[in-house]
């Protein structure tokens, strides 16, 4: 995650830029309970203000970029101090619910609408679920950054937290329910540089994880990654791309998902200038070994509608095609209770279909 922050003097300078297919069974499952959990949480109800972003506020009329066709985007806002941070997403095979998770450690429910066409074009039911640890217990302060989401099986959801490396998973119905169950990492997660851990994680529907740190302690021109489950992992290295970063800064990998025909699209995004990129993972390469290759899909950079781009999920469409989520981190939630730090950053959720 990155924290933009703005002096007064700079802000007359600044230009506002603006899973794959589950099993039959989660699918069944997701389907039978479209509407959120029926028990009351404490605390839990969230209203949100939703306003329409285009694709390129210079140019309304245009709907693509790279391989990737706009199907609707909005920004997101409330007046709730726990809103905000929201760094991974994971949307239901029929794309009526919406699961996220908050680097203030939150979970984040809400129920996507779409319009005549299958565009996004709301976003109702909102709540937020505190997160809990082993045995039930509230997390620590230095506990709650949920950086990475990922689907276990049909009945568990895995959370990736960042600052020290470790996965926990919460029940799916109701979602992020606790108490949470800690879950292997594998060794050498260490060699992730601070507050640039387990950013990205994706389940590859086969039981293994697909794990990537955003970057590692000093500099170098990739950073670790790993494929496996429990005690069995592979150890992988992500390359990392440097073009157009200032102060030589690459494009990081902050999420991934895994893709119904096999591999992984994984979501990267620079910062400063703000970019982001989205690209493929070959099933081969995701099966191999050594380094990865990745194949750039998209490409987002000003003057399109951009911010901190760290989520992103698939799904098939009513039509057959790839469906693309994507989810950014205001870093506007408070970290402590009643200090919400306001800024300049926004909580975009964009809807793209992947063409070729």
């Amino acid at each position: 995650m990155y924290d933009q922050r703005v002096t007064a003097s700079g802000r007359a300078r600044l230009v506002r830029i603006a899973a794959p297919a589950l099993v039959a069974a989660l699918a069944a499952a997701l389907a039978a309970v479209p509407s959120p959990p029926s028990a009351p949480r404490k605390d839990a109800a969230l209203r949100l203000e939703v306003q329409p972003v285009p694709l390129d506020p210079s140019d309304p009329a245009r709907t693509t970029v790279g391989l990737l066709r706009f199907r609707g985007g909005l920004w997101l806002r409330s007046g709730d101090a726990r809103f905000g941070g929201l760094s991974d997403l994971r949307v239901s095979p029929d794309g009526s619910r919406l699961l996220a998770v908050s680097d203030c450690g939150y979970g984040f429910v809400a129920s996507p609408a779409y319009d005549a066409r299958g565009d996004l074009a709301g976003l109702g039911d909102a709540q937020l679920v505190d997160l809990v640890g082993p045995g039930g217990a509230p997390l620590g302060q230095d506990e709650r950054d949920a950086e990475s989401l990922a689907w276990e099986g049909t009945e568990g959801l895995l959370v990736g937290f960042e600052g020290r490396p470790r996965i926990l998973r919460y029940r799916a119905f109701p979602p992020f329910a606790g108490p949470a169950e800690p879950r292997p990492v594998p060794p050498g997660t260490s060699a992730c540089g601070r507050n640039r851990g387990l950013e990205t994680m994706a389940a590859l529907g086969d039981g293994r994880l697909l794990l990537v740190c955003e970057g590692e302690r000093g500099f170098s021109a990739s950073t670790p990654a790993w494929v496996g489950s429990g005690q069995t992992w592979t150890d992988r290295r992500y390359p990392l791309l440097f073009e157009g970063g200032l102060a030589g800064e690459p494009f990081r990998p902050t999420a991934a998902a895994a893709l119904a025909e096999g591999g992984a699209i994984v979501l990267e995004r620079r910062f400063p200038p703000v970019g982001a990129r989205l690209v493929r993972l070959s099933p081969a390469e995701v099966g191999g070994t050594g380094a990865f290759e990745t194949h750039e899909i998209a490409r987002l950079e000003a003057p399109l509608t951009l911010d901190n781009f760290e989520g992103v999920d698939v799904r098939r469409g009513a039509a057959g095609e790839t469906l693309v989520y994507l989810i950014s981190d205001d870093n506007n939630c408070a970290k402590r209770p009643g200090q919400p730090r306001p800024g300049l950053q926004r909580t975009l959720l964009l809807l793209f279909a992947l063409d070729g």
